[in-house]
């Protein structure tokens, strides 16, 4: 039976019966970072070198209010006691995984995209705002869920109250403005 098949060449995957084809997703910035981190934390590959767009998030413009009074100004008094110790949480985030190139990336990527998400589509929204939990429902909304997409293995451990800290860190450093 087999001696009839020879001299068949074939242009592609040759089957005897159902071929099953798995296609495995293309590994995202994210993962690839993720990947990055964990060699270099394992191989103890640490940098004193801040990447620039992680020093421009975290470097203040030359605007002289600070968070309180931004807060303040835009009619969020309610919120200035916590956005100032979620600003600080994320400054001891960066702080604390500053000595890795790919650590900063992530963070960098994040702070990123909360800015463009706040820009995008929380700003317009502020108007409504008139409570704390209407505000932590806009950011549950539009900013926790999405950023969350893009964690995937999450080895910073960057949680919802980083996410959000990262708005107040980025207003406080004048990158965001709430009205």
């Amino acid at each position: 039976m087999f001696s009839r098949f020879r001299n068949i060449l074939a242009g592609g995957d040759v089957v005897g019966r159902d071929k099953i084809t798995n296609i495995l997703p293309t590994p995202t910035q994210m993962d690839l970072l993720s990947q990055k981190y964990v060699e270099e934390k394992s191989n103890q590959e640490m940098t004193h070198v801040i990447i620039d767009e992680l020093t421009h998030y975290s470097n203040e413009k030359h605007d002289i209010r600070d968070l309180k009074e931004k807060l303040q100004d835009a009619g969020f008094d309610y919120v200035i006691e916590t956005g100032e110790l979620l600003k600080e949480e994320v400054s001891k985030l960066i702080i604390r995984n500053q000595h890795y190139k790919s650590a900063q990336k992530i963070i960098t990527y994040l702070l990123a995209e909360v800015e463009s998400i706040f820009n995008a589509k929380i700003k317009a929204e502020l108007l409504t705002v008139n409570e704390e939990s209407a505000l932590k429902l806009l950011f549950r909304t539009h900013l926790e869920r999405e950023i969350q997409t893009h964690l995937g293995e999450n080895v910073l451990e960057i949680y919802n109250r980083q996410i959000n800290g990262m708005v107040y860190f980025l207003t406080g450093n004048c990158h965001l403005e709430w009205k």
